[in-house]
């Protein structure tokens, strides 16, 4: 993961978290809070800058117990990641009736130090724009 150190959404703790560039295709979606939905691996990501706007979101290790995507130097530094800062990685997660499937090729990206994130686009298909969390 590029020298950062990926840890589960447990740990940041509740505050505001901020997108300088809002969500991909939502630019004014910018500050958002993490939420728990008890007895569920899917969070929810609820903005506080358009009513009724939120995004479920999953650990994609769920779907893809090796998922360590290479986020580049441009990423790091827009976040102000340093090797080892802890970082949550999440993908968003798409409720469907034979049970929920992640986007592992736009994850979205916290340091949580600092209360940082953003979405990205990976380069390549590495990575499935569905994959079914298990």
């Amino acid at each position: 993961m590029n020298a950062v150190a990926a840890i589960p959404a447990e740990m940041v703790q509740a505050g505001e978290i901020l997108f300088e560039e809002g969500i991909i295709g939502v630019p004014r979606a910018r500050r958002f809070l993490l939420l728990e939905r008890e007895g569920s691996p899917i969070r929810v990501l609820r903005c506080l800058d358009i009513e009724g706007f939120a995004l479920p979101v999953a650990d994609p290790r769920l779907a893809d117990s090796g998922y360590a995507p290479d986020f580049g130097p441009q990423l790091l530094e827009h976040l102000s990641l340093e090797a080892g800062d802890p970082v949550v990685v999440l993908a968003v997660t798409t409720l469907e009736p034979g049970g929920p499937v992640a986007n592992l090729r736009a994850p979205i990206v916290i340091n949580v130090a600092r209360r940082r994130a953003a979405q990205v686009i990976l380069e390549g298909d590495t990575y499935p724009l569905r994959a079914r969390l298990g």
